[in-house]
């Protein structure tokens, strides 16, 4: 199978008075980590990895590790300060809850319009429309609802939902699939089974090193910025484990 992502020696660096430097610099002083004195703070640097079709790739490490950081990077939000980041085919991506989703719109309109964003025309997505709406489990009243009005687990539900039926070659989720209702995150879980099945790669961030041992085939461990193992997910999830015992 062809390589969908690869990164060589891949870095980003946050300048003072950018943006991204004042939300990096904010991030740092959450994770307890004291600010840059120059100002500067490379949020990943030295990422080498290569993923191929029909992986399960799950990323562990701490806050401030880099981890949202880095899949900014590959889908394209951020671009590397250094080295560089590759990715085939046409990607998907849910960073946050309900990220991608309209509140002003409705649940229906958001399908329409994610789908227009992917490229897909309007009949490609009616052909999708129940499919999606099926598995967020909202009815068609709620979908005929503005999405300000939903819960935080319907919004996440449905960009799940919206992310991973458009069939992408790529998709990446920051966080979403380990907590929230057991029932919906088992069908999710199932369903980025399906996308590895037919050689599409799912490239996610836990915290939950029970749910990453569950759903990753590789696991890449990161701290502060830094890439530390990158391989079978039960090798790397012990290393991880040994090393969280030791800090506590």
């Amino acid at each position: 199978m062809g390589i969908v992502i690869r990164c060589e020696d891949a870095g980003l660096c946050f300048t003072r008075g950018s943006r991204r430097h004042m939300v990096a610099a904010s991030l740092r002083r959450l994770a307890g980590f004291a600010p840059r004195a120059d100002g500067t703070f490379w949020a990943v640097r030295g990422i080498d990895l290569s993923i191929r079709a029909g992986a399960r790739v799950g990323i562990c490490g701490g806050n401030g590790a880099g981890k949202t950081t880095l899949l900014r990077m590959i889908c394209g939000i951020y671009e590397p300060d250094e080295g560089t980041v590759s990715v085939a085919g046409h990607t998907s991506a849910l960073l946050s809850l309900g990220a991608g989703i309209s509140a002003h719109l409705s649940g229906r309109d958001n399908v329409f319009v994610a789908g227009a964003l992917h490229g897909l025309s309007r009949g490609e997505i009616e052909a999708r429309y129940d499919e999606i709406a099926a598995f967020a489990e909202l009815d068609a009243a709620a979908l005929a609802t503005p999405v300000r009005y939903y819960s935080a687990g319907m919004r996440t539900r449905l960009g799940f939902a919206i992310a991973a039926t458009l069939t992408p070659d790529l998709l990446l989720l920051d966080e979403v699939l380990s907590t929230g209702d057991v029932a919906f995150r088992e069908k999710s879980a199932a369903r980025l089974h399906e996308l590895a099945a037919q050689a599409r790669c799912v490239v996610f961030t836990s915290h939950n090193l029970r749910f990453l041992r569950e759903h990753a085939d590789q696991v890449l461990w990161l701290d502060r910025g830094r890439q530390l193992a990158f391989g079978p997910a039960a090798d790397v999830l012990d290393d991880y484990a040994r090393f969280m015992k030791r800090a506590a």
